[in-house]
């Protein structure tokens, strides 16, 4: 379901990002099949779609002191037609057509002990009625601030300030296996009580939350929920993790 790319606990200065620009390769088939997904996409009843701007991950680079992340632009139509629709492509034609756009999650450990992840509804475009955390991607507009980008989607969609935020961290990269997406995994300690965490969950997104307690026990038997999205249980992974552990070499 889930590969981790890396495990660690930085915090909000030893992240950085650089933007470069695109290497994704433009092969006239794969740009046929994008069209054609986004049309199909729109025609669907229920389904709003816009084709906003979006982070493509082009490499990083990781140490017990720093993440670097370079970054290139890329837009939602193309990671619909590629990893969100047509993972196969990757097998066909190489990664190097994919969006890749780097995805958000936040773990929200509430101040009464629990572990917060939202519960989709039915109207979004992946996992539909499934678990995963508060999450949204990264966009060009965040610039170089991959922290001040997950405040900002805590802010939507749990109306959530940095003073609800005792302290943030990034606790690592997954990638969904399914849909080869990277995912940036942040452990959220809020100064808010479950029950006020759950008061203020955005209803367009989500049909309300999901929570256990936050003891390694219930994280651990939670992984084995099937209501549960990979990055939601790379999430859980990455939280109950006691140590961390780096990679000896450079993600290319």
């Amino acid at each position: 379901m889930i590969t981790i790319l890396v495990k660690a606990n930085w915090c909000r200065d030893q992240v950085n990002v650089s933007w470069v620009e695109s290497s994704r390769k433009t092969i006239p088939p794969v740009d046929r099949l994008i069209e054609q997904s986004w049309t199909a996409a729109m025609a669907r009843p229920g389904i709003k779609l816009f084709d906003g701007p979006m982070s493509r991950l082009e490499s990083w680079h990781a140490n017990p002191c720093e993440l670097q992340l370079h970054l290139s632009q890329t837009s939602y139509k193309i990671f619909l037609g590629t990893n969100l629709t047509h993972p196969e492509l990757a097998a066909e034609y190489g990664r190097e057509v994919m969006a890749n756009p780097v995805g958000l999650s936040a773990a929200i450990f509430s101040s009464d002990g629990y572990l917060l992840f939202g519960r989709r509804n039915s109207s979004v475009a992946y996992y539909p009625n499934r678990v995963h955390p508060f999450a949204g991607c990264l966009e060009p507009r965040d610039g170089e601030d991959v922290f001040a980008a997950i405040e900002r989607e805590l802010t939507e969609e749990l109306g959530m300030s940095r003073a609800d935020i005792d302290d943030i961290r990034c606790r690592g990269i997954v990638e969904d296996r399914e849909l080869l997406q990277p995912e940036l995994i942040f452990r959220v300690l809020s100064t808010r009580t479950r029950d006020e965490v759950e008061r203020r969950v955005d209803e367009k997104e989500h049909v309300g939350s999901w929570a256990i307690e936050a003891t390694p026990a219930a994280i651990a038997a939670a992984k084995q929920d099937p209501e549960l999205t990979p990055v939601a249980v790379g999430a859980l992974m990455l939280c109950e993790a006691a140590t961390m552990e780096f990679p000896a070499a450079a993600h290319p």
